[in-house]
C-alpha cells in the first residue's frame, strides 16, 4: 500500500505550491509549464470503459491542494477552517476556482469525516481490502457525482483495487509464479493507464537501486565494486550516475559531519559558507534525522534520509 499511495503523491505533489521541482521527469515539466503555477493540471485518462474526468479541475492534484490547506490552516474544528479557506486556496488556485474549489472541498471535508468511521481493514487479508473499498466507495457517493468521483479520486481506486487483486494473487497456492505475475499484470494493464504503469516500474526500479546501494554500504564495497555491481544490473550509464550520485552524498555527509562537530559560536558561519539556500532550510532536518541512524564507520552513507543530497534521487 506504501508504495501505491507513494505513487499517487508522485503523480502531482509539485502543483501543490505551484512550482516543479528541478528534477521531475521531463513530460511532467511539461505539464505543469502547460497548465501554469497553481493550476489543476488535466487528469490522466483512464483505460478501458471508464470515462475520463469531464474538466481540467476534477484531479487527483485537487485533493493535495486541499489536504496541503489543512495541514497549514491547522484548525480544530470545520467551521474555522472553512473561515480560513479562500485567503488559503488563493495561494493556490487561480481567483477564479475559488468559489468552485470551496463547495468541492467542504464536501471532501464531510466525506473524510465519515469515512473516519469506518473499520480499517484486517492486515494481508484481501477480502477484508475489497470490503473497506467498497464501504468508502459508498460513502464517496454519499458526496460526490460519479463524474467528480472519477476525476478526483479514479486513481486511487485503481490504486487500492490492484492492491487488493495483487493481495488475492499473493495468497491463491493454486496459481504457479508465471500464473500469477501474468494475472497481476492483466490486473495492472486493465486497471492503470500506461503513464501509470511507466510511473510504477520507475518506482519499482528506484526502490531496488536503493536496496542494492543499502546492502553495498552495510558490506562496506568498494568504490570499483559498486560500480562493476551497478553497470551488471543496470548498465554502464546507470552505474555512472550512481557513482556520480555516491560522490555527492559523501560530500554532504563531510558537510554535515563539519558543521555538527564545530562549536556553536562557528556554526552560524559554517550554516552560510557549506550550505547553499536549499540545503539550509533542511539543514535542522537532516542532522534530527541523521542523529536517529547511526551510519557504520567508513562506509558511505546511504543516499536514502539524511545521507541523500537534497534534491536528489538514487533512480
Amino acid at each position: 500500500m506504501a508504495c501505491a499511495a507513494a505513487l499517487a503523491i508522485l503523480a502531482g505533489w509539485w502543483l501543490v505550491d505551484g512550482q516543479t521541482p528541478a528534477d521531475a521527469p521531463a513530460a511532467v515539466v511539461a505539464t505543469s509549464a502547460a497548465t501554469g503555477p497553481g493550476a489543476v493540471g488535466p487528469a490522466a485518462q483512464p483505460t478501458g470503459d471508464v470515462r475520463p474526468a469531464p474538466d481540467a479541475m476534477l484531479n487527483p492534484s485537487l485533493i493535495l491542494i486541499f489536504e496541503s490547506a489543512l495541514a497549514e490552516a491547522q484548525a480544530t474544528g470545520k467551521a474555522a477552517f472553512m473561515a480560513m479557506a479562500p485567503g488559503l486556496l488563493a495561494k493556490r488556485l487561480p481567483a477564479e476556482l475559488i468559489a468552485r474549489a470551496m463547495g468541492l472541498l467542504e464536501r471532501y471535508i464531510d466525506m473524510q469525516e465519515s469515512m473516519q468511521a469506518l473499520p480499517p481493514p484486517d492486515a494481508g487479508d484481501p477480502a477484508s481490502l475489497r470490503k473497506t473499498i467498497e464501504a468508502r466507495a459508498e460513502v464517496r457517493r454519499r458526496y460526490f457525482a460519479p463524474e467528480e468521483i472519477e476525476g478526483l479520486f479514479g486513481d486511487e481506486i485503481r490504486q487500492d483495487t490492484l492492491m487488493a487483486d495483487k493481495m488475492a494473487l499473493a495468497r491463491d497456492a493454486n496459481l504457479t509464479p508465471e500464473e500469477r505475475e501474468a494475472a497481476a499484470k492483466r490486473s495492472e494493464e486493465a486497471l492503470l493507464t500506461p503513464e501509470q504503469r511507466e510511473q510504477r516500474r520507475a518506482f519499482t526500479a528506484q526502490v531496488d537501486v536503493q536496496r542494492q546501494t543499502d546492502a553495498m554500504n552495510a558490506r562496506g564495497t568498494s568504490a570499483q565494486e559498486r560500480f562493476a555491481e551497478r553497470s551488471a544490473a543496470y548498465g554502464y550509464e546507470a552505474a555512472r550516475q550512481l557513482a556520480a550520485l555516491d560522490q555527492e552524498n559523501q560530500d554532504w555527509n563531510n558537510r554535515l559531519d563539519q558543521y555538527a562537530n564545530a562549536p556553536p559560536e562557528q556554526q552560524d558561519q559554517l550554516r552560510e559558507s557549506l550550505f547553499n539556500e536549499r540545503e539550509r532550510l533542511r539543514l535542522a532536518g537532516a542532522l534530527a534525522l541523521r542523529g536517529s541512524r547511526a551510519t557504520p564507520s567508513g562506509q558511505i552513507p546511504s543516499p536514502s534520509a539524511a545521507g541523500q543530497t537534497p534534491g536528489r534521487s538514487p533512480s
